[in-house]
């Protein structure tokens, strides 16, 4: 018989009770396209994180929580439309110094 290794204690599943706020705040998470399971994961450690930097820092006594919470973030990078002028090449006559009479910035 081959050795069998021994199981790990598998840890208790967490029960919610769920309502329309967690609902809407879950929809919101989930649109990122994390499940609904990856999102309280997330959330728990995000404000676990925050909890533990205001205790470790030493701005709020361990075991207290804040009463409001702030959270900053750069700017999405997005990328810029593109360019879609249409470059037409100068008529006939014109310069690109001389402007056609009528055109913006013409005497």
């Amino acid at each position: 018989m081959a050795d069998v290794k021994p199981t790990k204690a598998r840890r208790q599943n967490l029960t919610v009770r769920r309502d329309a706020d967690l609902d809407a705040d879950l929809a919101v998470l989930t649109r990122t396209g994390m499940s609904t399971s990856e999102a309280v994961r997330y959330a728990v450690a995000f404000l676990a994180h925050g909890y533990r930097d205001l205790w470790a820092s030493g701005r709020y006594p361990e075991g207290v929580a804040p009463q409001r919470i702030g959270m900053r973030t750069d700017l999405h990078d997005r990328p810029h439309a593109a360019d879609l002028r249409v470059v037409r090449p100068a008529a006939q006559g014109t310069t690109a110094s001389t402007p056609r009479p009528g055109a913006v910035g013409a005497a």
